[in-house]
């Protein structure tokens, strides 16, 4: 029989936006990356839990990043070591212009001057080197909506950075809300394809459909990103089989978007439904067409 291939499979874990947004804090991180273990959720494959926007604080004057006083004093250097403490790995937040999304929709000011915008090499030291997290998911609100800069371009430019500073493989997830292009695939991990996911089967149903057509597209340990997930966050039962089914069928990542210790236990049941894994973390690491 012929040998496959070890391919990096989907992203498995947990993510702090969907139920937190920017309101996230050490204790709270420290919390979902407890449950992750109690609750049976490593064993049954999901390793990183992800910091998302909200951490910020300010830039000094040599223009390094600091964390927020109140949400983080004691830093993230400590946050990545506790969750590798637990043999999981940890991810972190970025946007490729100089805002992040929280600044904006989230009227946070401390997200205003802290994205990865001129400060690229500075920041991937701190994130990767510094701090020791293993995955960034980096936004586009700010160079999108305030720089108007180029996709390609400005994502080249940071995959470069990372790669510059950092000797280990950094997973890296482009979230552009729309599929990027074919050119996505020599820089990240994974993509996302549409614009946020919400709690609602029309958003679940929506997409899916955006998908169908993009199989082509993944494929060689690279991947089309639908979206966090939104299980145990108030869909219907037979909504939560068909929208992590079709995750896991279509090759998404799989990324937790809800509190972990009041997660219904129908709900958990499903997410460690080890068949279904199967299909998400297949060796050939092709989507279903």
């Amino acid at each position: 029989m012929a040998q496959i291939n070890q391919l990096d499979p989907p992203v498995m874990g947990w993510s702090s936006w969907n139920t937190y947004r920017i309101h996230i804090n050490e204790a709270l991180i420290k919390k979902q990356a407890d449950a992750m273990v109690s609750q049976g959720l490593k064993e049954a494959g999901y390793l990183y839990v992800n910091v998302d926007d909200g951490f910020f604080g300010w830039r000094d004057e040599n223009g390094k990043l600091q964390t927020h006083p109140e949400r983080f004093p004691n830093g993230l250097k400590c946050v990545a070591d506790y969750i590798h403490s637990k043999g999981l790995k940890a991810g972190i937040y970025s946007d490729a212009g100089s805002n992040t999304c929280g600044s904006i929709w989230d009227k946070d000011p401390n997200g205003v001057g802290v994205g990865l915008y001129g400060h690229e090499k500075q920041d991937a030291d701190l994130f990767f080197n510094e701090w020791g997290f293993d995955f960034i998911k980096i936004d586009y609100c700010g160079a999108g909506q305030s720089l108007a800069l180029e996709e390609q371009k400005r994502y080249t430019e940071i995959r470069q950075a990372i790669d510059a500073v950092c000797n280990r493989n950094i997973s890296l997830n482009i979230c552009r809300w729309a599929f990027p292009g074919t050119w996505a695939k020599d820089l990240a991990r994974s993509w996302r394809i549409s614009a946020d996911i919400t709690p609602k089967w029309e958003s679940i149903k929506y997409i899916i459909g955006k998908n169908l057509y993009l199989s082509a597209y993944a494929g060689g340990g690279h991947y089309n990103d639908m979206d966090m997930l939104e299980i145990g966050r108030g869909l219907k039962p037979e909504e939560e089989e068909v929208h992590f089914g079709m995750w896991c069928i279509m090759s998404s990542p799989l990324l937790i978007g809800c509190d972990l210790t009041t997660i219904p236990k129908s709900s958990l049941e499903l997410l460690k439904n080890r068949e279904l894994i199967a299909l998400n973390q297949d060796p050939l690491g092709l989507q279903a067409m």
